[in-house]
């Protein structure tokens, strides 16, 4: 193998964020073309275009929107979209055409905005925007601030003020961009009413110049409510409706635009037992929607009263909108994690998701923004003396496995994993590991804790795969058993599906197939003892169909299936598996040291396993569980983060140091270094067996020098060979990394803004796979097709055939065949893009 330069690695992000949560817009982040056939949604750092109708991506735009406050069409051009930023940014951006720089133009109103944001967009006209801007909540929940209703004119870029309104919680636009409804801090709603404004406005360019004019072209009325409860959602409909979400989850109805002015006329709507979090009218004005913490969306019939329900969606409901352009669907943006979103499109006619666009969902170990402000804070009392850039005050890593045969990824988050196609960029399909409630929890019901998965993995050849889940009891009732935990390790195995083409209407998370719960473990290493480690068997244990784990006294256990022998078989059991269990086979007593830090590794050989608890190592047969005589020394004095084996070398990271030792010359190689790793740091290394390299990340605090606001987690991945301290190659990353896992063509790892990225050596990836896999693959036809034909023909010797490891022997005593040059004269014509099977199909027909 040739060495490696610097240059052949390349580092190139291959997803783009999580949804944009706009704080003040109703946009969910997503809005249809004019002829309603495609959505445009924008992630943290992609646009990504969908075709509904196939519910296919069928193009991206790579771009940063950190800011992002509105996303709306332009009405002069159909195929663009206007992008506002909070700080005045404004971009155009062609989402339809091939072009080679999709972004058309950028500009910036910075400068006449003074020190207030923008905070929405009412709407795009021809000659203007009409927007909201005013200073942003600091804190979680509205407090009232001064919103501006302003005009900026789309070619000379002057902003004007239309209006302003004082002290105002939150407000809302109506879906013909007509009404607007602030709900103000003393239990007074201000309805504003734009129709003769824009008329006046779009018709002379005179009238509009002066503002005492303009002022007197808006409608205005003042409504009070009576309900006390704090307002947490609004919506105004076409035809001066205004409804009020509570966090008691009561909806106010008032009426505006009536003639006899009778402001008492108001009514509730009572379904909702949580806060309210989104309301939204329908086109027709006919029906009001609603939704919250329940994760059901309520459709009230304004005239009747009636309800009708959707429930059971994915997430807590966070906004719901109807486009103008494709007014019988709505789209929902659902929270489905701390800061994780995924778009629902739903049809009103029938309720049917038409499209959902889902994104990674990794569960970090801990909140990035919360917990940066905390440091922030500590800093700015601390002060930079002791300030150590390397060492992170919080863990920010997350778990994910990548299935040896699909290569998809698989994060467990809670109580399910999420398996995600990095081909098609995106998510295949969700599985329960663990029993949950699928309703969302409201008041007291927070207090029920879901299972936690908090370790996953497969076997070498991706049919089995096994989870472990503790569930803590709920302190609902004041039992002794509050706080205790329970711990189950499952297996599960593959079940492909046959029938892919039958199964097309049923759920497409299942058409490929699904995993199936072969054998459940309770506390499997007995009562409060938490399973902290668990690796695969190596391929020569049991052609690697084995799990090894560990508990926090160093106990470890074996696991290997049970077949049932051949008179218990069911005759026809179709697919299930369950015959299948999988059991204890072998077990090293536990010590009576407890430690949280204890991890395990197997040689490839499969006759030592080596398992690390706190800070020391030591090493046992796998066929007897005895200690061996070769000990490893002590080597580090802090605990050991991750252990792994790499063609006998062992790869140690600690809290302090990063490690390599040779298990043959039983010393330390040249590659030792100092490190400070959290108590995740076993995501942040993995080895790569087959090119003999390893990959370490190091996250570091960036950007504090001259600003402590501007706090952030940058990283730099380290690849290295196991015996050189200098790495093979180096790479600055914008943000921090959770996980790192080594993939067929290089590396793949998971970044703070929740985005996959791969770091690929084009030179070895070539080397390597393509002249291996093609001589492979020539191997095997060549060793079926004399099969085929001799199966076939019955040639005229037995022969023995050498595949996957059998030898089969087949018998035959028949007349041969005269073969010469001019028998295989007709397979080489036309040989214009044949396919190689092709070729020794025409070799097997010949020779039969």
């Amino acid at each position: 193998m040739p060495s490696t330069n610097i240059d052949e690695w390349s580092l190139s992000m291959l997803t783009g964020g999580v949804p944009t949560h706009f704080p003040y817009s109703q946009t969910t982040a997503s809005i249809f073309s004019p002829d309603g056939r495609y959505l445009i949604t924008t992630l943290t750092h992609q646009i990504r275009v969908y075709f509904v109708s196939t519910r296919q991506c069928i193009k991206t735009i790579d771009i940063d929107l950190n800011d992002l406050v509105d996303l709306k069409l332009d009405v002069t051009n159909p195929n663009h979209a206007i992008l506002f930023k909070s700080f005045g940014e404004i971009v155009t951006v062609n989402y339809k055409d091939k072009l080679s720089d999709a972004i058309i133009g950028k500009t910036s109103i910075q400068q006449q905005l003074g020190n207030l944001l923008l905070l929405s967009v009412v709407c795009v006209k021809h000659n203007k925007y009409i927007v909201i801007t005013g200073k942003r909540d600091k804190k979680k929940g509205f407090s009232p601030h001064t919103r501006y209703i302003n005009s900026i004119d789309r070619t000379s870029e002057s902003v004007s003020v239309i209006g302003d309104v004082p002290n105002v919680l939150m407000y809302s636009i109506s879906l013909d961009a007509r009404k607007l409804a602030f709900v103000m801090n003393d239990h007074k709603v201000l309805l504003l009413d734009l129709a003769t404004y824009y008329t006046n406005s779009e018709d002379d360019q005179q009238v509009a110049t002066s503002v005492s004019n303009l002022e007197s072209l808006i409608v205005k009325e003042v409504i009070p409510f009576q309900y006390r409860s704090p307002v947490t959602a609004i919506a105004v409909s076409n035809d001066s409706l205004i409804a009020l979400g509570t966090n008691s989850g009561v909806i106010q109805v008032l009426y505006g635009g009536l003639v006899n002015n009778d402001k008492t006329q108001q009514r509730v709507f009572k379904w909702h037992i949580d806060q309210v979090n989104a309301l939204q009218f329908s086109h027709d004005n006919n029906y009001l929607l609603s939704g919250g913490v329940e994760k059901v969306l309520v459709f009230w019939q304004l005239e009747t009263e009636k309800k009708q329900f959707l429930p059971r969606l994915n997430g807590v409901i966070d906004k719901i909108n109807i486009d103008n352009y494709k007014n019988d669907y709505v789209e929902l943006l659902l929270k489905t994690d701390v800061n994780n979103y995924e778009i629902l499109v739903l049809s009103l006619v029938d309720l049917v998701s038409r499209l959902s666009v889902n994104t990674i969902r990794p569960k970090f170990t801990n909140n990035v923004k919360t917990t940066l402000s905390r440091t922030k804070k500590r800093l700015a009392k601390e002060g930079l003396d002791q300030f150590n850039k390397l060492k992170l005050r919080y863990d920010y890593s997350c778990q994910f496995e990548i299935h040896p045969k699909t290569k998809n990824l698989y994060f467990p988050n809670e109580s399910s994993i999420q398996s995600f196609d990095l081909v098609k960029n995106e998510q295949s399909f969700i599985q329960h590991a663990a029993p949950v409630l699928s309703t969302g929890k409201v008041r007291s019901e927070t207090k029920l804790l879901d299972p936690q998965i908090s370790l996953l993995q497969f076997t070498h050849d991706g049919d089995w795969m096994c989870t472990y889940d503790e569930v803590t009891s709920a302190e609902v009732d004041c039992t002794l058993s509050t706080n205790d935990k329970q711990f189950a390790l499952k297996f599960w195995k593959f079940i492909e599906n046959k029938d892919k083409e039958k199964d097309k209407d049923k759920d497409r998370d299942n058409r490929n197939g699904y995993w199936e719960l072969t054998t459940k473990i309770i506390d499997p290493h007995g009562k409060s003892a938490p399973v902290l480690s668990l690796i695969p068997a190596p391929g020569s244990y049991f052609n690697g169909v084995a799990f090894l784990t560990a508990d926090n006294k160093g106990g470890v256990r074996v696991w290997r299936p049970a077949y049932p022998k051949e008179a218990y078989k069911i005759a026809n059991p179709g697919n299930k598996s369950q015959q299948i269990a999988w059991t204890l086979r072998k077990q090293k007593p536990s010590s009576n040291t407890t430690s949280d830090a204890v991890a395990l590794a197997w040689s490839d050989d499969s006759s030592i396993i080596f398992l690390s608890h706190e800070c020391s190592i030591t090493c046992f047969d796998s066929r007897t569980f005895d200690p061996l005589e070769f000990q490893l020394p002590i080597l580090t004095e802090s605990k050991i983060r991750s252990i792994r084996y790499l063609n006998n070398y062992l790869v140690v990271l600690s809290k302090t140091r990063f490690f390599v030792y040779d298990l043959i010359k039983g010393q330390l190689t040249n590659l030792v270094t100092k490190v400070s790793t959290t108590s995740g740091g076993k995501n942040l290394t993995t080895v790569d067996s087959t090119r003999n390299l390893i990959c370490l990340a190091v996250n570091s605090y960036a950007n504090y020098e001259s600003d402590l606001e501007n706090l952030q987690i940058n990283s730099k991945l380290y690849i290295f060979k196991p015996d050189q301290l200098k790495p093979v190659s180096v790479h600055n990353h914008s943000s921090g990394i959770a996980s790192v896992k080594s993939d067929a063509n290089g590396f793949i790892f998971i970044d703070l803004e929740t985005r996959v990225g791969s770091l690929n050596s084009t030179l070895l990836s070539v080397e390597n796979n393509d002249v291996a896999g093609l001589t492979n693959e020539i191997n095997q036809m060549l060793i079926t097709a004399q099969a085929n034909v001799d199966l076939l023909n019955d040639g005229n010797a037995p022969v023995k055939y050498q595949s996957n490891g059998h030898a089969d022997e087949i018998d035959d005593d028949d007349a041969s065949k005269v073969i010469d040059l001019h028998t295989f004269q007709p397979i080489f014509q036309n040989l214009d893009g044949i396919q190689i099977e092709t070729i020794f199909d025409r070799i097997s027909n010949i020779l039969k």
